[in-house]
């Protein structure tokens, strides 16, 4: 049998195409009109990405360095931090404010949860000097959404405070609008819903952020707001730039202009949603309370684990899946739906776990699954 190896993690996700074929094809020397030209090209497609009118800094970087980027040049040692924990990698804002001195009130959730707006708001309350609010849009280790724009209405009333989002697996996978939200801090990676290789972190910054940094002298070098904003201003960069992921970048953000924004958000929002029902129709659970619509993450029979149906999917379809992270591992699966990912592949998917979960024991009428899956899909999209 011809077996395909498919990406369908929650990052890195399946290459777009058209931007592997840019990255391979990238000959440039970054003090060049050529690049100048095309790093005007990607800063006008990042602003509608984040849905803002202000410039968003670019930094050849992991997403972890970007959410790195805004802590330095964001917090002072002995600052007072809240730190939204609902997961693995809301544990990691708390880790890195602690790094570099912040006094971080934590907000620790069962993993599954979404933090409430009410349990913010009492947590600002009980800090009135506190800088900043740090939260996951979307949690994708539990694979939980916060209610983000909720929270930002709050931070907005405190003019010496501002909301950080790692909006990593966010952004193009839900609705976000950056100015419109009041959002002053948000971080986006290259290797999820923009469908390119992990080595970009993006970064967009508030006036109100912008004002509040100056002063900082946390100290930092490569990730230097300041440093790095000036030298954007004129298509360059401070420092050498990874340039053929920056060719890769500028054709997914063409990818996304032409798709238009809103519809990459249907899209994920669509198949994350027959996901759900599909799995639920051979009863299984979702496990979380709040679900993401980048990335759905799914109990494993008792059983079984996930870590046999991972296996068995990478063996039997070419099917990469993620498993759970640290307590998680072997409890959950989880299914991604952002970025270049269509119906066709969700169904063969849907598809392929209805056959393993069969071979592996689980018991359940075969094509259940999938016809759950396709109810959904025609009734989410009748009127289009």
């Amino acid at each position: 049998m011809v077996i395909k190896p498919r990406v369908l993690t929650p990052g890195p996700t399946a290459l777009l195409p058209e931007a592997a074929l840019a990255q391979a094809a990238a000959s440039m020397h970054h003090r060049t009109d050529a690049f100048i030209e095309l790093f005007k090209q990607v800063r006008e497609g990042l602003k509608h990405l984040f849905q803002t009118r202000r410039d968003v800094l670019m930094f050849s970087a992991s997403g972890t360095g970007g959410l790195e980027a805004c802590v330095v040049n964001l917090v002072r040692p002995g600052d007072e931090v809240i730190c939204v924990n609902a997961g693995k990698f809301g544990e990691r804002w708390t880790k890195m404010n602690r790094t570099f001195g912040a006094k971080v009130h934590e907000l620790k959730l069962a993993d599954g949860q979404a933090v409430s707006v009410s349990a913010v708001k009492q947590a600002l309350d009980q800090a009135p000097q506190c800088r900043a609010v740090f939260v996951q849009g979307s949690e994708s280790s539990t694979a939980t959404v916060h209610p983000v724009r909720e929270i930002a209405a709050l931070v907005r009333e405190r003019p010496q405070c501002v909301i950080c989002v790692d909006a990593i697996t966010w952004i193009g996978a839900h609705e976000v609008r950056t100015d419109d939200w009041g959002l002053d801090l948000v971080v986006c990676g290259s290797q999820k819903a923009l469908a390119m290789p992990p080595g970009l972190a993006f970064v967009s910054i508030s006036e109100k952020a912008e004002k509040l940094m100056q002063g900082v002298s946390t100290p930092r070098y490569y990730f230097d707001f300041a440093r790095e904003a000036k030298a954007q201003k004129e298509f360059q960069t401070a420092f050498t730039p990874a340039i053929s992921l920056v060719a890769a970048l500028a054709a997914s953000l063409a990818w996304v202009r032409q798709l238009g924004v809103e519809n990459l958000w249907r899209n994920a929002s669509v198949l994350a949603s027959m996901t759900r029902e599909a799995m639920k129709a051979i009863g299984l659970e979702i496990f979380s309370q709040a679900p993401s619509d980048s990335v759905t993450a799914v109990c494993a029979p008792a059983a079984l684990g996930s870590g046999k149906i991972i296996k068995r999917m990478k063996e039997r379809h070419g099917a990469i899946i993620a498993d759970g992270q640290d307590d998680l591992k072997n409890r959950v699966f989880r299914l991604a739906h952002l970025g270049y990912y269509d119906y066709m592949e969700a169904l063969g998917l849907i598809g392929a776990l209805e056959d393993v979960l069969l071979g592996l024991g689980h018991s359940f009428e075969s094509g259940k699954a999938l016809a759950a899956a396709q109810a959904q899909y025609r009734k989410l999209t009748a009127t289009h």
